[in-house]
């Protein structure tokens, strides 16, 4: 996951978990929220600018309320 992303979601209270796939595939990261995937870092900026990330995080169990 990349480090702007981490940043992000720590920056909301979050704290994700990182598993690589493929050692050297050079795939950009994918964020899945609750099994969902959100996209990568265009879709995680996009999703926190809307004001939606906070809920979508919330709704997942992925903050505290």
């Amino acid at each position: 996951m990349s480090h702007v992303m981490k940043r992000l979601l720590a920056a909301v209270g979050a704290h994700p978990a990182a598993i690589e796939l493929e050692e050297g595939g050079g795939g950009l990261p994918i964020l899945f929220v609750g099994g969902v995937a959100v996209g990568g870092l265009e879709g995680l900026v996009g999703l926190h600018l809307r004001d939606h990330l906070v809920p979508i995080l919330r709704e997942a169990g992925a903050l505290r309320s």
